[in-house]
């Protein structure tokens, strides 16, 4: 069934996968307060995202845009979320009139 499904969904045009380091991913972890988050070890996150960033590698047909966002605030700061805008905008249309060579 996935292969079929897979075979015959249309595919985005971007994929953007927003890279957060362990450290951040805790902190957010520990902000965000849910109980059943607090005990995730940093070896698990560190696996996961090993992961993402592996199978990412192996898609070499896909037009994907990696941002790492652990130092970012895109909800609190205005100039990080315009940043994002910027950097997604510019792997879409890399020559527009915003975003010269």
């Amino acid at each position: 069934m996935f292969d079929i499904i897979h075979r015959e969904t249309s595919k985005p045009d971007l994929y953007i996968y927003f890279y957060q380091n362990t450290e951040r991913l805790l902190e957010n972890i520990k902000k965000r307060g849910r109980k059943y988050e607090q005990e995730i070890p940093a070896e698990y996150l560190e696996k996961i995202n090993k992961g993402y960033l592996d199978y990412i590698k192996t898609q070499t047909d896909l037009n994907v845009l990696v941002i790492d966002v652990s130092n970012l605030d895109f909800v609190k700061k205005q100039e990080d979320y315009v940043f994002l805008l910027d950097k997604i905008n510019h792997k879409i249309n890399p020559f527009s009139e915003t975003n010269p060579k």
